[in-house]
């Protein structure tokens, strides 16, 4: 049986914009990681925290507005020291200075409980000033500092471990090239739907929760006015969230590029992210040895020597923290400066080489 018509045929279906091609890859490959259980146990785990931090932004709006009750004859030690503090200040307690004994109790609170954090000296002397929209500003983007930093921080190590690996090395190991660029797919198309993969999911658990959490304390306000004051924190929080994403994502999909091997791209992102910290925990350690500051108590204070700022410029997770905590406005540029770069040549070098080498098929 003869074939005939053969050759060129009209396409008959509805004609896509050029600029959907990488959301088409993207919006796959995000199907296929989330059948993981891993990612989503891991998905499910970065949620939790936002219970504890809801519960710092409703205990802080209580505050705020003099309806949290101190004296309860013991029942919180922890804030009836606070209060006692309060009062030797104060001397008498009234009706009329509650708010202000509670913003400067929270303050001590701040200083004696959580003086291991970073910058929370600073969010004390924003509680102690006396500008509610100033310290109200200040305390949630304390609050959300923190969150994108410590739980999210740690929790996208294993997220993108476990997503980034296998998306460039597994086509390169199936031949999945020769699909793709068969197609009308370039190199970039091919590069951002496969970047938007890990970046969705850090996504969902860092600046979707962030979100929620500054949603919670709009609520929790008693009036509008409140959005006023804190309308640049959602803006805070995208930048923020972009500073985690970009040197992350850029980095484990560099290391998947290299090769065929996805238990080789899982072990190369781990044990960067892994040893830099380590390494720099190494030299804070071996400072509070020789300064005699052994202590637990006294780990900030050296954290704090500029030989040992010097060398968290090997870790990333450190570095993150350090441009996380400009964006938030508890650092200035020139503290974080180094930091910046160091980011910007990870991203810049790791997108560098992952675009070489898924060209490199094209070359053959």
């Amino acid at each position: 049986m003869p074939i005939h018509n053969l050759g060129y045929r009209p396409w008959k279906e509805k004609l896509t914009r050029p600029s959907s091609r990488w959301r088409n890859i993207s919006a796959s490959g995000v199907r296929l990681a989330q059948k993981s259980l891993w990612v989503k146990r891991a998905v499910f785990a970065a949620w939790l925290p936002v219970l504890y931090w809801g519960l710092g932004f409703f205990v802080i709006g209580q505050a705020m507005e003099g309806k949290l009750q101190l004296n309860d004859g013991g029942n919180r030690p922890v804030v009836q020291k606070a209060f006692d503090a309060v009062e030797k200040q104060l001397k008498k307690v009234n009706p009329m200075l509650v708010p202000t004994a509670n913003r400067l109790a929270v303050a001590s609170i701040l200083r004696r409980q959580f003086r291991k954090v970073p910058k929370v000296e600073q969010l004390a002397s924003a509680l102690e000033s006396g500008d509610e929209m100033l310290a109200r500003n200040r305390i949630w983007c304390w609050l959300l500092m923190t969150f994108l930093r410590y739980p999210q921080g740690i929790l996208i190590l294993f997220l993108i471990g476990t997503i980034a690996p296998a998306l460039i090395a597994r086509d390169i190991r199936s031949k999945a090239f020769l699909l793709y660029f068969s197609r009308p797919i370039g190199k970039l198309d091919y590069l951002l739907g496969k970047f938007f993969i890990p970046a969705t999911f850090i996504m969902l658990v860092t600046t979707l929760p962030a979100m929620a959490l500054y949603m919670f304390g709009i609520l929790m306000s008693p009036d509008l006015s409140v959005f006023w004051s804190t309308w640049d924190v959602p803006v805070r929080i995208l930048i923020g969230s972009a500073f985690l994403i970009l040197p992350t994502v850029s980095l484990a999909l560099m290391f998947s590029s290299l090769t065929q091997e996805t238990r080789f791209a899982s072990f190369g992102w781990f044990a960067f992210f892994t040893l830099g910290h380590g390494a720099w925990w190494a030299i804070v350690f071996s400072t509070a040895i020789k300064k005699g500051m052994v202590n637990s108590q006294d780990l900030p204070m050296v954290m704090e020597e500029p030989e040992v700022k010097r060398w968290g410029l090997l870790s990333l997770y450190n570095n993150i923290g350090e441009a996380q905590s400009w964006v938030f406005g508890f650092s200035s540029w020139q503290e974080v400066m180094p930091s910046m770069i160091v980011l910007l040549a990870i991203t810049v070098v790791s997108l560098s080489i992952t675009y070489r080498q898924i060209s490199s098929p094209l070359r053959v």
